[in-house]
């Protein structure tokens, strides 16, 4: 993995963008934006632990039963404090800001709980208080050539799994098992568990976009919509396919081909600077223009990267310009209620000058035995 010299030109990063924008102090709770930040994993709970970037200076706090899981590279580039039961470790976070803070206005991440900010608010009754997100998501949003790599490698193993998933077969099997086999599957491909899915959504399911696999048996004659992912040293995977069960109908045929056609029109339309919602139009035109336009609910896609939906968006309003190191997710869709749905996704990542389909799976209309 990365040289921590990686994260600390990160916060050579975020203090640029925390001076421009008159922010005297950064904090963090173990999420993602932590991870990113400092490669320190956590999971927030009733003991803080928490990183304070300041403009000259960082600062760690946890548990003191936490320190030695602590990457020791954050604590050699830091300072840290340490709590123990009882301990009053808001005030320890308080005066820390109150002392090391310096404009008087912190980004705080929206993720902390509730309980610490009202804390750190009555604490410190004239300090200032924005989200995280305008220092970190730009940062984020632009990929560096090894998150580039990871990424790649994730969807590449997620396609093994798939690849494996349908010489299994999904006739006569509930979408429970199969959503269990599936996983296994992933797994053995070399992906850590997601935090949801995989959706396995047969039949008229399939025409509800975010089915949780239930007790249907799959059966001749269904569409069966997959949507699954995986995690590969902290990136995402994140692909949709939907097989046919036995021989394809005329008009599955006919909509798989439309979903495509949409979902290469979205491709051939990242470029740098076009906005993002532009790419959504692209995909959309497709699908209205062929009669299904009520029947693409949702966005064409959101970015990806150590969450699976985090900036940029794919859709209407957001003009956000797309940049070279962005990746995000192409994944139109038409869902006729009752009868069956359709949905199509793949990863693209903007390179320099043109994009790429990280996901390396075939389109190709697939019918299972």
């Amino acid at each position: 993995m990365a040289d921590y010299s990686v994260y600390l030109n990160r916060w050579a990063k975020a203090r640029k963008l925390m001076e421009k924008a008159g922010i005297g102090s950064l904090l963090l709770v173990p999420t993602t934006a932590l991870f990113y930040l400092t490669a320190q994993k956590g999971q927030i709970n009733d003991r803080l632990s928490c990183f304070l970037l300041t403009a000259s200076e960082a600062f760690f706090i946890c548990p003191g039963f936490e320190k030695p899981r602590v990457n020791k590279d954050l604590l050699l580039n830091s300072q840290s404090f340490v709590h123990s039961d009882g301990d009053d470790s808001c005030k320890m976070l308080a005066d820390l800001i109150a002392e090391k803070g310096g404009s008087g206005l912190t980004a705080v991440d929206t993720r902390i709980w509730g309980g610490f900010l009202l804390s750190l608010q009555q604490r410190l009754p004239k300090q200032g208080w924005v989200d995280a997100a305008q220092i970190i998501t730009p940062l984020r949003m632009q990929k560096d050539e090894e998150e580039y790599c990871l990424l790649k490698e994730a969807q590449r193993r997620a396609g093994l799994g798939l690849a494996e998933f349908y010489k299994w077969g999904l006739e006569g099997r509930s979408e429970k098992e199969a959503a269990l086999k599936f996983t296994e599957f992933l797994t053995q491909a070399g992906l850590e568990k997601s935090d949801w899915g995989p959706i396995v959504a047969s039949g008229p399911h399939s025409a509800i976009p975010h089915w949780s696999a239930g007790d249907r048996v799959i059966q001749k004659g269904d569409a069966v919509v997959l949507d699954f992912g995986g995690v590969y040293y902290g990136y995402q995977a994140d692909m949709t396919r939907t097989p046919f069960i036995g021989k394809a109908s005329e008009e599955f045929k006919e909509i798989h081909a439309v979903v495509l056609a949409a979902n290469e029109a979205a491709f051939k339309a990242v470029k740098a600077g076009a906005p993002c919602e532009s790419v959504d139009a692209a995909a959309r035109a497709v699908i209205t223009k062929a009669g299904y336009g009520a029947f693409f609910t949702h966005r064409l896609g959101h970015g990806i990267g150590l969450d699976e939906h985090e900036d940029p968006y794919m859709v209407a309003g957001n003009k956000q310009p797309l940049a070279p190191g962005m990746s995000f997710s192409d994944e139109p869709g038409i869902y006729l209620p009752e009868k069956f749905g359709i949905r199509i996704e793949d990863i693209l990542f903007l390179k320099e000058k043109e994009p790429e389909r990280l996901t390396d799976f075939h389109h190709d209309l697939t019918e299972l035995d």
